[in-house]
């Protein structure tokens, strides 16, 4: 990703994006590209480009608190609501009127409500590692947590307390190598019961603990992602569980009509299911798309963990299917409806 491609916008909400556009060629589509935690746009270095030597247009932002974006800690600001206004805004300021959007992790959870509070401006949705996510007015965490662990047999967001503890961002700082090493480790079981499971995740931190991290994790990279969270910190990215672990999401789901609940049938959906990822297990996001049986969705297996957009070899699978999607399921459903 050409660092000339980036851009800076002041959002209609007061807060500066810092954000990747390339313009589509002719009448190409335009995609937007949402990472999650903790990642920046980088997440798409691998996946971007490929669209855009083929033409499309390409918009990948830091989404608010990573990266070149602003960062408040006050995590009523990371409404999803808010957040998919803000990738409106970027849309608008780039000339796009429709465009497709594919999330990753907490990106795919932005990405599932822009089906429900901006449906007009996007023609299809794609999630990969994380699933396509309802609008929940009553979540609880508890029950959500009681459910899951009922379910897969272990709770694979264990860690979700201690990222929502006072101080937990500065113990990450401190201790961020073993962080990688939990997080980022070479076989995902590490990930599971050093990173995700109930009460693990500050302990290795304080053991200081080392794993072999995947591959992807070169010297140049882990160097990349520590001066970027030393320098921005964790405060900010950490305001996506707080707002989850506090149900704080509930109101603004409550906002959605009813006729706006699930996505529009006219715009396909695509699942990228992690088969080794420990954490968004695809068992659980299969049950959550089998809940759209009357929608367009595809969904693929691709033998990678959660970091498959970061190992060339699954980036490589990740792109060409989402390209077969974009050219077998959206292009003809956006023709289908002028």
């Amino acid at each position: 990703m050409n660092p000339a491609n980036y851009k800076d916008l002041v959002v209609s909400r007061g807060y500066k994006y810092h954000y990747y556009a390339v313009p589509a060629k002719g009448d190409q589509l335009t995609i937007v590209f949402v990472h999650g935690w903790p990642t920046t746009s980088r997440l798409w270095r691998l996946v971007a480009p490929f669209f855009e030597e083929k033409g499309y247009g390409v918009i990948v932002p830091d989404v608010l608190g990573y990266g070149g974006t602003d960062k408040p800690t006050d995590y009523k600001e990371y409404q999803y609501s808010l957040l998919d206004r803000d990738i409106v805004d970027i849309l608008d300021a780039e000339g796009v009127e429709k465009a497709a959007a594919v999330g990753h992790d907490w990106g795919s959870g932005i990405v599932s409500r822009l089906a429900n509070f901006f449906p007009d401006r996007f023609v299809g949705y794609a999630f990969i590692s994380l699933w396509w996510q309802a609008p929940t007015p009553n979540f609880d965490i508890d029950q959500y947590l009681a459910e899951t662990t009922a379910t897969l047999g272990y709770d694979p967001f264990g860690y979700w307390a201690f990222l929502s503890e006072k101080g937990a961002d500065k113990l990450i700082e401190e201790h961020i190598e073993a962080f990688m090493s939990a997080l980022f480790a070479q076989d995902p079981r590490v990930i599971k019961d050093d990173f995700a499971l109930p009460g693990v995740l500050k302990k290795s931190l304080l053991s200081e603990f080392r794993a072999p991290l995947g591959d992807f994790m070169t010297k140049e990279e882990q160097r990349i992602f520590i001066d970027t969270f030393r320098k921005n910190g964790f405060a900010a990215p950490l305001c996506y569980y707080k707002i989850m672990t506090t149900n704080g999401r509930n109101s603004d789901d409550a906002k959605i009509p009813e006729s706006r609940r699930l996505p529009p049938l006219s715009s396909p959906l695509f699942f990228g299911a992690s088969l080794r990822d420990p954490i968004c297990v695809p068992a659980l996001g299969k049950a959550a798309m089998a809940k759209l049986p009357d929608h367009d969705v595809t969904i693929k297996d691709i033998d990678g963990d959660h970091w498959l957009l970061e190992s060339p070899e699954t980036a490589e699978v990740v792109k060409h299917e989402l390209h077969a999607w974009f050219e077998g399921k959206v292009k003809p459903a956006l023709k289908a409806r002028v």
